[in-house]
């Protein structure tokens, strides 16, 4: 076992169950929120290992927008970017691969064991903090020329990508109680909404909802979808399982998401009624020790927001090991903060 520094196993790959590496902080998840608290961890000079599995939920996206700064630009140029800026900060070193299992020993230190992409085997990480940057998972369409069109004329979000269907006729796929609000959202942009319900009759849509979006002029379409019609780009509408063809030249769609949220709960982390990681203002989860950032937290799911809360997690999770050891290579710690009182007059 190395101390602190992990100096030994900068080119680490797995190749055993031993103990391979001790770190400062242990960031799971290379999407905004992890590359962000990295980053920011790295400022403090902290020895940080970033695990990253390569499933980022943006991936497929044409074009990452809202980014001030920065034009809209694709995933691969925003990470390529963070890459290049992660170089900047040696104490911080990136490890392809997906934490398997997260426990906390009796010393709070955590052990985390690592499959990594490349290597046989596993690694086995202790680290004194971790941040969580899981994300979620969405439920795709199940319907055909989904792959070739989801982040391309077809989307989950309609705050990031509402203003590419502007003036457009719009299909709202999905199925539950809260479609009808979901398809409501994109009138912002959208000249013409309509829903078609994944079912011959939707039980969940009453008459009240179905009302309302009569009243909004929101067309309500009882049927399954079976196909986008149309290329990349180019779409024409959705074939349904009765034949008929549905027109629209964007699709948007609402079945759910899961919250990545299986090493939190292992650790014992709080979750909300939609799963979702329980923080407080400085991003900490309830078990101490363990921050959390980005999607896998309820709320609004923004790279943006994402990049924000990353940074929260980094600077508060650094700032807790005033007064820790910590590598080599980097001035002494501070000492710990403490609380002074004004005496009384």
């Amino acid at each position: 076992m190395t101390d602190d520094s992990g100096e030994a196993n900068r080119g680490v790959t797995g190749t055993s169950d031993a103990v391979a590496d001790a770190v400062d902080v242990l960031v799971v998840g290379g999407g905004p929120a992890g590359v962000s608290a990295a980053t920011w961890v790295g400022r403090y000079q902290r020895s940080t290992m970033l695990v990253d599995a390569g499933a980022q939920r943006n991936l497929s996206a044409r074009r990452i927008h809202g980014m001030l700064g920065t034009g809209p630009t694709t995933p691969a140029e925003f990470y390529a970017d963070i890459d290049a800026g992660l170089d900047e900060y040696p104490t911080v070193r990136r490890l392809g691969g997906a934490v398997t299992s997260l426990i906390k020993n009796s010393d709070d230190r955590f052990l985390a064991r690592i499959a990594p992409t490349d290597g046989d085997g596993q690694i086995i990480v202790t680290a004194k903090r971790i941040i969580l940057a899981t994300g979620v998972r969405d439920r795709l369409p199940d319907i055909a020329g989904i792959d070739e069109h989801y982040g391309v004329d077809v989307h989950h979000c309609p705050a990031c990508d509402g203003l590419t269907a502007a003036g457009r006729r719009v299909i709202v796929l999905g199925a539950g109680a809260h479609i009808p609000a979901y398809a409501s959202e994109l009138l912002d942009w959208a000249s013409e909404v309509v829903i078609i319900t994944d079912s011959d009759s939707d039980p969940f849509f009453d008459d009240d909802q179905r009302a309302v979006c009569a009243e909004y002029q929101i067309e309500v379409i009882d049927g399954v979808a079976r196909e986008l019609v149309g290329e990349p780009d180019a779409l024409d509408g959705v074939r349904l399982a009765d034949g008929r063809v549905i027109a629209g030249s964007r699709v948007f769609f609402s079945y759910a998401h899961h919250p990545t949220n299986e090493l939190a709960t292992s650790l014992g982390c709080e979750t909300d009624d939609e799963g979702g990681l329980v923080v407080n203002a400085l991003q900490l989860t309830s078990v101490d020790g363990v921050y959390a950032a980005g999607d896998i937290v309820t709320g609004l799911q923004l790279v943006p927001i994402a990049v924000g809360t990353g940074a929260a997690a980094g600077v508060a999770c650094a700032t807790s090991l005033r007064g820790h050891a910590t590598v080599e290579c980097v001035p002494d710690p501070a000492p710990p903060t403490r609380n002074f009182t004004r005496p009384d007059n």
